[in-house]
């Protein structure tokens, strides 16, 4: 298994891709799903670009404080460029053995990070012990192999999707993820599901797996570029005749820690 890695130029990419209306909207229902109170401290752990730690930022306001965590500094290096917030630091670190003191945050957020890490389990301690009593997590992750995709190529598609899954350490963490939250010491409030779906490919979530899925599958050396090739071109000519379909299920755990 080999996880995806960025340089500047694919980090910026990324952050391109995190700012699609399909991101927004995920990100707007993390919010809800957390209802940050003012002043509370908040640690997103997989920070990426920062879109997150920015809106947990302004939740909770000046008397608050919101640290992201990630292990590219590239893509930290554009969080901490757009940061105008005091109160919002970003960190280098591993989501494994995070360089915080022990229940010293009243959420923790961690967005799409589980499944990538080769120890997905000492990822949700760690979300634990630095969580307070009482205090909320949210855990978020795709199962990939209920992806749905369109093609006229379904076997040329499904060794594309097949590549992809090697991208991340456990491709199928939401069915597991519930039971291994408990075990970790959580008590599960919520578990919800958030659609997302593409009719077109331009400016969408899908266009971004698209590249995403390229790249890592040339660099690993998984599938013939020509093949990649064929596959992106049928998805851009899908959407130019209003053929093309997409949708991928985001898996919401919230979770708490017992007082």
């Amino acid at each position: 298994m080999a996880t995806l890695k960025f340089d500047d130029e694919a980090a910026h990419r990324l952050e391109i891709f995190y700012a699609f209306p399909d991101m927004r909207g995920q990100r707007e229902e993390a919010m809800r799903q957390l209802a940050i109170r003012p002043g509370e401290a908040a640690i997103d752990i997989g920070c990426g670009p920062g879109f997150l730690s920015e809106s947990l930022a302004d939740a909770t306001t000046s008397g608050g404080r919101v640290v992201g965590v990630d292990i590219s500094d590239d893509l930290l290096e554009m969080a901490r460029r757009r940061n105008r917030r005091p109160w919002l630091s970003y960190k280098t670190g591993d989501a494994m053995a995070l360089a915080e003191p022990d229940t010293s945050f009243d959420v923790t957020v961690s967005m799409q990070v589980l499944e990538y890490l080769p120890d997905p389990d000492a990822g949700m301690r760690e979300l634990y012990r630095v969580l307070r009593p009482g205090g909320r997590a949210l855990a978020v992750a795709t199962y990939w192999d209920g992806v749905v995709w369109y093609s006229e190529n379904p076997q040329r598609m499904g060794v594309v999707m097949r590549a992809w899954e090697q991208h991340c350490t456990d491709p199928h963490l939401p069915r597991t993820l519930g039971a291994r939250l408990k075990a970790a010491g959580f008590t599960i409030s919520a578990v919800t599901g958030y659609p997302l779906i593409n009719t077109k490919i331009t400016d969408s979530y899908s266009e971004g797996i698209l590249r995403l899925a390229t790249d890592f599958a040339i660099q690993q050396n998984l599938v013939p570029k020509a093949e990649l090739d064929a596959w992106a071109a049928e998805q851009r000519a899908l959407s130019e005749q209003g053929r093309y379909f997409f949708g991928s299920m985001r898996y919401f755990f919230l979770a708490k820690k017992p007082s």
